[in-house]
């Protein structure tokens, strides 16, 4: 295949910055995309590591026709403070709704290019760097979170540089966003070796309905249904997760009105073995017109991935589908 003929991720580079913290993002991209590489003169850019990267252009002379997204790492920006050709480069993409990507302290290059405004963006700057740095910020929600996705753009700590890479692979399809908590889990190594937390909401209708998410094991041929909800970070409190994974997964608020029970879930899925511990939440949605609809879209990293719908335990049991985690029906029945 003719690389050029693809579409491009123009990757920001500049003296002192951490090409580390954009790797993973920029090997996962490959796969659809032309990298292509820029730096303020066009001159090739030595890594911290001692590995030279082959720069294409520089900044004033890069071609954003073709382009989907432009990523910057963090490292030391201040090397490119007075440079005037990043910011037009910036407000470029900014105009054509190019997806904008800054991990640690590459957001100040979007800072001071002024496309932040009203922006929430997560970062890597201590309070001694916000004091310096606060004249570039106004306006902007400087927030404690790990990843942020706000309109087309997108950042993250620099721990976070695999969940930032695999999130904007799915919103740039380059990666399969159904897959999206398997990958990242890959890549930190922990896959099929670790337990996992998980917050659910036990949210039901008029009707006697719940609402789940029908999934599909293809190794068993098994349809089965479970509540939404997903994995409790870290320093997260149980409620604290499953509102915001519902917030994520429906785009929707809900109000959660207190613990119904707990499970621990050794299972098998798609031919792998997985070990949760879940705490299951009553919760009802804020918006009650919610409940007049008869499926809704669920989210992943911005994409649709499947449809929640309105189901009863005999509705499932009718259809000769499974309700996970095994112990759900009893909570449901009151036993």
């Amino acid at each position: 295949m003719d690389n050029t003929s693809r579409p491009s991720i123009v990757t920001v580079l500049y003296p002192g910055c951490i090409f580390f913290e954009l790797a993973l993002a920029t090997e996962l991209l490959a796969e659809k995309y032309q990298i292509i590489f820029v730096t303020p003169d066009g001159a090739d850019h030595q890594a911290s590591n001692g590995s030279v990267i082959r720069a294409h252009a520089s900044y004033k002379e890069v071609d954003l026709a073709n382009c989907k997204a432009v990523l910057v790492p963090g490292g030391d920006p201040g090397s490119i403070q007075d440079n005037t050709d990043i910011d037009q480069l910036i407000r470029t993409a900014h105009s054509k709704g190019l997806w904008l990507a800054a991990i640690c302290a590459g957001p100040f290059v979007f800072a001071k290019a002024q496309v932040l405004k009203g922006k929430r963006i997560a970062h890597g700057y201590n309070q001694e760097h916000l004091e310096f740095l606060k004249s570039y910020f106004e306006d902007v929600e400087l927030t404690n979170e790990q990843f942020v996705c706000d309109g087309h753009v997108i950042t993250a700590k620099p721990d976070a540089h695999i969940d930032f890479a695999v999130e904007l692979a799915c919103r740039l399809q380059a990666a399969d966003a159904t897959l999206a908590n398997r990958t990242k889990d890959y890549y930190r190594g922990t896959l099929g070796r670790k337990i996992r937390p998980l917050a659910l909401a036990l949210i039901q209708n008029e009707k006697g309905q719940f609402l789940f998410h029908r999934g599909h094991d293809r190794v068993k041929g098994e349809y089965f249904y479970r509540p939404l909800g997903g994995g409790i970070e870290f320093a997260e409190s149980g409620i604290v997760a499953i509102e915001r994974e519902i917030a994520e997964e429906l785009n929707l608020a809900i109000h959660v009105s207190g613990l119904k029970a707990s499970f621990e879930n050794i299972f098998a899925f798609e031919g792998k073995t997985g070990h949760e511990v879940i705490l299951m939440f009553a919760a009802a949605f804020k918006d009650t017109s919610v409940y007049e609809k008869q499926e809704l879209d669920i989210l992943e990293s911005g994409t649709v991935i499947a449809k929640a719908v309105w189901k009863s335990v005999a509705e499932i049991k009718a259809e000769g589908a499974k309700l996970y985690p095994i112990g759900l029906e009893e909570v449901i029945n009151g036993r």
